[in-house]
C-alpha cells in the first residue's frame, strides 16, 4: 500500500482522533469514562493545528482516510496563547462542565498534574527545547510500514530548515521500537519523568552537552 504524506487539514482532525483513540486505547481508558466522540479527542488536534498549521503531518490512505500523523512544532510555546485567545480553553471547559465530554473529576485533576509535571520537567536547562515531536501516531492497523519513520523525515526535515534546535520527545521507556526509531534520527535520552500513567524517557535531538 503507498501513502499520501502531505500537511494536515481541519478536515483530517477527526480522522487524527481515530488513530490517537486506536493506538492508545491505555490513555483514552485512563481519561475517558467512557468511549469518547471522535470529535471530543479531535479538540487538541485542533488547537495544534491552529497553533501552527505547517507543524502538522498526515499520512493518508486514500479518500482522506488518515494512516497516521506527526505535530512537531518549532514553539511549542504557541500552544497556551492559542488555547487562551482562540477561545480553546472555554469551549473546554463548557464542554466539561456540561458533561458532554464523559470525563469525570478525577481524570481531570490527573490531566492538569500530569501537564504540571511536563511543564516543570520542560524548564530543566539540559531539557529545555520549544521544538517538539508532541505527538505522534500510527493506527495498528497500519504499523509495521515504515509510516511513523517517514512522518518523522517530514517533521524534523521541516524544523532543520527552520533551524529549530534542539528537539525534544518524550516516549515511554519500555517501547521499544520508538526508543529505536527516535535513535535513529539522531536523538539520545538525556532525563527522565513521569505522569499518572507511568515514567516517560526524555530525548532530545540537536542537544547541547549535559
Amino acid at each position: 500500500m503507498t501513502y499520501n504524506y502531505r500537511q494536515a487539514t481541519q478536515a483530517d482532525m477527526e480522522g487524527v482522533a481515530q488513530v490517537f483513540t486506536a493506538a492508545f486505547p491505555e490513555s483514552i481508558d485512563h481519561y475517558f469514562d467512557q468511549p469518547p466522540d471522535p470529535r471530543v479527542v479531535a479538540q487538541p488536534f485542533e488547537l495544534c493545528l491552529e497553533a501552527e498549521p505547517d507543524a502538522f503531518f498526515v499520512a493518508d490512505e486514500g479518500q482522506g482516510r488518515i494512516a497516521g500523523y506527526i505535530f512537531a512544532p518549532a514553539q511549542t510555546s504557541r500552544l497556551v496563547p492559542t488555547a487562551v485567545f482562540d477561545g480553546f480553553i472555554f469551549r473546554w471547559l463548557w464542554g466539561w462542565m456540561s458533561g458532554h465530554y464523559g470525563i469525570g473529576w478525577a481524570p481531570v485533576r490527573a490531566l492538569v498534574a500530569n501537564q504540571m509535571d511536563f511543564w516543570r520537567s520542560s524548564i530543566k536547562p539540559k531539557v529545555k527545547a520549544d521544538a517538539r515531536i508532541l505527538s505522534v501516531a500510527v493506527h495498528p492497523q497500519h504499523q509495521g510500514r515504515h509510516i511513523a519513520g517517514e512522518l518523522c523525515k517530514l517533521a524534523l526535515g521541516r524544523l532543520d530548515r527552520l533551524g529549530a534546535h534542539p528537539v525534544r520527545r518524550e516516549v515511554r521507556p519500555d517501547t521499544t521500537p520508538a526508543v529505536r526509531l527516535y535513535s535513529h534520527v539522531g536523538f539520545r535520552a538525556v532525563d527522565r519523568t513521569s505522569d499518572s500513567q507511568g515514567d516517560w524517557l526524555i530525548m532530545l535531538r540537536g542537544a547541547v552537552q549535559v
